[in-house]
């Protein structure tokens, strides 16, 4: 089955910012994003990053 989750911007003003903080501020970066998948399909949330990025060779 399909699992469909909304998400949208809240109807209320958010104070100017930049983009990231007013995407944290209505719930929709990235954390939140993975918070909320990883809700819809019933899985827990771990304290472990979903995605560990680098940029450069490996140390």
């Amino acid at each position: 089955s399909v699992r469909f989750r909304p998400m949208t911007l809240p109807d209320r003003f958010i104070d100017h910012n930049t983009q990231d903080a007013q995407y944290r501020e209505a719930g929709l970066d990235a954390t939140a994003i993975a918070a909320t998948a990883l809700h819809a399909l019933g899985l827990e949330q771990s304290t472990q990053p979903l995605l560990k990025a680098t940029i450069g060779p490996k140390a």
